[in-house]
């Protein structure tokens, strides 16, 4: 599938088409997105959201992870505790416009 790179100042965005694999319904194709800083990118602005969570400071931060099994089917339970502040449910917003935010 074709990719697209993005640039602006010290952030640089990668957008990758993939196809959905082992799909059941909805689309059939998704978009992998990969966002990485340069220099003081990461700290110079607050972040906030969950990507800018995982650009809050230069160093790493390592959130929780899924174990994937060799074979079989596998439901997914880690959603970035450790690496983000709170819990994942506390960045869904009410609606597509809302303002109201848990870290605001």
């Amino acid at each position: 599938m074709e990719s697209a790179t993005f640039s602006l100042r010290n952030w640089t965005l990668l957008v990758r088409g993939n196809n959905v694999f082992d799909r059941l319904s909805g689309p059939e194709h998704r978009l992998d997105l990969t966002f990485s800083s340069r220099g003081d990118a990461a700290g110079r602005d607050l972040p906030h959201g969950i990507i800018g969570q995982s650009f809050s400071s230069t160093a790493p931060r390592y959130g929780m992870t899924d174990e994937y099994p060799d074979e079989g089917r596998f439901k997914t339970s880690a959603m970035a505790e450790g690496a983000i502040e709170g819990e994942a449910a506390m960045y869904e917003m009410a609606w597509p416009h809302a303002t109201d935010f848990t870290f605001s």
